[in-house]
């Protein structure tokens, strides 16, 4: 678990896979690490996400290329889902809300857990049972002052902004104390006729230089 912690703590831009056909996960991880995205999701409310968690560890994460890269399964809300992502070779698992089965389950198998919470009460919850990170969530209509309120009670608190996150609201969400984002359809949904995959790498690359920009500003 500390590897992957230490991962995401260094790799903080999470790239949401959502609706990508199987034929394209490949191609779009490509272009992600390309921009510089080294943590890839994949979300279980795609009945193929074993599948598609399977290729990208396969492609990218089996030890055998040069690049750095954490596969993760999002949307993992039970713990059936759980024990399908950790077998498909996810090495962390994110929620929507505050799921006590899977953070159980984790707890048990070593993986850390992004943990979706709104308020303070489910942020106590979340880092009681284990978390190793807050997943804010939706964080873009609660917006940076939200956050930065947050941090307030909870000084120390590791949050990824998710949820309506794109190019014009991430440097906003990082000044106020995101350590990292989660980034879907801004990244991640394409006209998969034809995909611009040179936009996909154009975008990750500037969220990458920004989490780099904002760290760098806070010494």
């Amino acid at each position: 678990m500390t590897d992957v912690v230490a991962h995401l703590r260094t790799h903080p831009v999470l790239a949401i896979m959502r609706g990508v056909p199987a034929e394209h996960v490949t191609a779009l991880g490509r272009a992600l690490l390309t921009g510089g995205v080294r943590s890839l999701e994949v979300a279980f409310t795609d009945g193929d996400a074993s599948d598609k968690i399977a290729t990208l560890v396969a492609e990218f994460a089996d030890g055998t290329g040069d690049a750095d890269v954490a596969v993760g399964a999002g949307t993992v809300t039970t713990r059936e889902r759980a024990e399908a992502a950790h077998a498909a070779g996810a090495t962390f698992l994110v929620t929507p809300h505050v799921a006590a089965s899977v953070n159980a389950f984790a707890r048990e198998h070593a993986l850390p857990v992004l943990c979706g919470a709104t308020t303070a009460g489910e942020i106590a919850q979340a880092l009681e049972q284990g978390a190793a990170f807050i997943k804010l969530f939706p964080a873009g209509p609660l917006g940076p002052g939200y956050l930065r309120a947050l941090l307030g009670p909870y000084p120390d608190l590791e949050a990824f902004a998710v949820g309506g996150i794109g190019a014009t609201n991430a440097r906003a969400f990082l000044e106020a104390g995101a350590i990292g984002l989660g980034v879907g359809g801004a990244l991640t949904s394409l006209d998969w006729a034809a995909p611009d995959l040179d936009a996909v790498t154009a975008l990750a690359r500037e969220l990458v230089e920004l989490v780099a920009i904002t760290r760098k500003a806070r010494g």
